[in-house]
């Protein structure tokens, strides 16, 4: 079975790539390997974000190594501020 993701769209700054919303869930979910294939044709807009519950954490502050292992990984379709205006 192929893996699905959570799709979320986000509004940013095409100057920065700053997020200028926080990503909104659009209650989809995507086929991972399809996601890669759109990214590859359009890696401004589809873009594939991964998180890691390990990520500079301090020391102490480290949950057992079984869970740091997790990494998340979101789908996010990125509207450019400069497309929304038009």
């Amino acid at each position: 079975m192929a893996k699905r993701l959570e799709h979320y769209v986000v509004i940013a700054e095409r100057e920065t790539g700053f997020w200028l919303t926080l990503p909104a869930p659009t209650g989809k979910t995507v086929a991972r390997d399809d996601w890669l294939k759109l990214n590859d044709e359009d890696p401004e807009h589809f873009q594939l974000i991964s998180l890691s519950l390990d990520a500079h954490l301090p020391p102490q502050l480290m949950p057992n190594e079984a869970i740091t292992q997790v990494v998340i990984e979101q789908a996010v379709f990125v509207m450019w501020s400069d497309e929304v205006l038009q």
